[in-house]
């Protein structure tokens, strides 16, 4: 277009004649056109070959592989959903396990312990005992003497037969375990009255404790546990300084609550009630 305008300039300025003009103006277009048709085929030249085929199996392959993760992802969710009501079930058994039963059965092993420690003492009184027999001396003329068929010395017969100590004692422990509470505090109170200095003095305040503890009767309880730590080298003082402060818990009074739990890990620190008291101080925090 360019050049038919700057021809027309020319041919105004120099006169030439229509016809020669008309012919040349002619011949200025049909070079414009085929100009335009090879920058167009160059154009076309320029731009990649697209294969219809091979981008349609492309995107059949990509709805494939969506398609497929879909389906991990779907039972993904429906094993995490899965799990949820797993640990939501579990969860609710946890939360039914009250601390009452909790408490029972620390008790039960408590009961259980002490009579394995008892039998432990009786059969190393025995095996002591068994160490100290004589054996008979052969004489070649054995002197006239009374018969004797004693095997064991007085004491170790006095361990072996039951004691009005020991049965006392055993007595209150079952009337504990049959959940006789009031009953079997009595009897250790009896057994305290008749037994100043016996063997299971400290046992027994102990056990009154419990029974009061058991009846929800928290300062007597402490009361009880407390009178414990007044007999010389008792083994069941880290358990009643753990019961004191449990006691204490149950009376709402936590912050003394705590003082007494740190108090049996300062004093007791081999206990095994230790990982359970460092487990209330972080829970009454």
């Amino acid at each position: 277009m360019r050049l038919t305008l700057i021809f027309s300039k020319a041919v105004r300025r120099q006169r030439i004649s229509v016809l020669p003009a008309v012919i040349v103006l002619l011949s200025l277009l049909v070079f414009e056109a085929d100009a335009r048709q090879r920058r167009g085929m160059d154009n076309e030249a320029i731009l990649p070959q697209i294969d219809v085929i091979q981008v349609k199996e492309a995107s059949d392959e990509a709805l494939r592989i969506s398609s497929a993760q879909r389906r991990e992802i779907e039972a993904l969710t429906a094993r995490v959903a899965e799990l949820e009501r797993t640990v939501t079930l579990l969860s609710e058994e946890i939360s039914s396990v009250s601390a009452a039963k909790v408490e029972e059965v620390e008790i039960r092993i408590a009961l259980l312990t002490e009579a394995y420690k008892e039998l432990i003492a009786h059969i190393r009184i025995l095996e002591n005992e068994r160490g100290r027999i004589t054996p008979p001396v052969i004489a070649p003329a054995p002197a006239p003497a009374a018969p004797s068929n004693a095997t064991f010395s007085p004491a170790t017969e006095d361990l072996l037969l039951s004691s009005p100590e020991y049965d006392l004692y055993q007595s209150g422990l079952r009337l504990f375990n049959s959940r006789n509470y009031s009953g079997a505090a009595k009897v250790f109170a009896d057994y305290i009255a008749k037994f100043g200095q016996g063997r299971f003095i400290d046992n027994s305040w102990y056990w009154i404790g419990e029974c009061n503890y058991r009846q929800g009767k928290m300062k007597e309880a402490i009361e009880a546990y407390r009178t414990v730590f007044t007999i010389p080298n008792s083994a069941k003082a880290d358990a009643a300084q753990f019961k004191i402060a449990l006691s204490h818990n149950k009376l709402g009074a936590t912050g003394q609550a705590r003082t007494e739990f740190r108090r049996l890990i300062e004093r007791y620190p081999a206990s095994d009630f230790v990982e359970r008291s460092k487990k209330y101080l972080a829970e009454l925090k």
